[in-house]
């Protein structure tokens, strides 16, 4: 018998409504990161339960989901930046990782878990990584389920401006990328935490360049429009990784302790 699942999305992309709608016509083009989320990781839409974590409204029962998929977010979990709204995750978060239900943790949600765990994280000295970046998997990353079919070095796309300090003693380093270390993370055998974005395709990455050139040129992350030409021309795809990744996370991690 094939087992149903049921995934929550916790979504802490932003709180700021006229921005999420923003994000939603320019970048997603009609859609939601949501759906882009579900859709990439090949998941029917009745397996999927939408959670807005930015406004502070959590499922009673944890224990009803199969997995959790943390998403990336514009807030930054850095002491002295963090928001109220912010805080107020972290509380369930733990109770997800205490109840052993699998979670999957997306940029931000890298971020929000490490803090939520006892790390720390902060702003990445080397700059903001924004683009198709390699990571190089670890002599643990390559042996992990989450890279099961995996090379040693994967393309993916990333943006990002903070990162985890450093692993706590448990922690295992899975993969890392020239401008940060910390790109994949395990933790026991349920939570994997990734810097990069394996939901974000190509066209994503390239609509938000055009959507915020001005502030990319004001943070001096281009210098000219030559370098805006050259840096879209570097994109490369990475679907068929990032849809692999979420994948192996729902047939390894998901799927085995799903209820049936």
């Amino acid at each position: 018998m094939k087992k149903k699942i049921k995934i929550l999305f916790f979504d802490i992309l932003t709180p700021d409504l006229k921005q999420r709608e923003l994000f939603n016509k320019e970048i997603y083009r009609g859609s939601t990161y949501s759906e882009v989320t579900r859709k990439m990781a090949g998941l029917k839409p009745e397996e999927w339960v939408y959670c807005d974590a930015t406004q502070g409204v959590f499922p009673d029962d944890i224990t009803q989901f199969d997995g959790v998929i943390i998403g990336g977010s514009t807030g930054d979990p850095v002491t002295g930046y963090e928001k109220p709204w912010i805080k107020r995750t972290y509380p369930y978060i733990r109770k997800i990782v205490k109840k052993g239900i699998p979670l999957l943790g997306i940029c931000g949600g890298l971020q929000f878990t490490a803090r939520a765990m006892g790390g720390e994280v902060i702003l990445n000295p080397k700059g903001k990584e924004f683009g198709t970046i390699r990571v190089e998997l670890s002599k643990e990353g390559k042996s992990d389920l989450l890279f099961k079919g995996f090379p040693k070095n994967v393309w993916l796309q990333s943006n990002h401006k903070c990162m985890a300090k450093e692993l706590l003693p448990e922690w295992k380093l899975l993969g890392s990328s020239k401008f940060c270390e910390p790109q994949a993370i395990g933790i026991g055998d349920t939570v994997r935490l990734l810097q990069f974005h394996p939901e974000k395709k190509s066209a994503h990455l390239k609509h938000l360049v055009r959507m915020k050139k001005s502030a990319f040129f004001e943070d001096g992350f281009f210098k000219d429009e030559k370098a805006v030409k050259k840096f879209l021309a570097s994109i490369k795809n990475t679907d068929p990784a990032g849809k692999k990744i979420l994948r192996n996370f729902i047939d390894y991690f998901v799927i085995p302790n799903a209820r049936v």
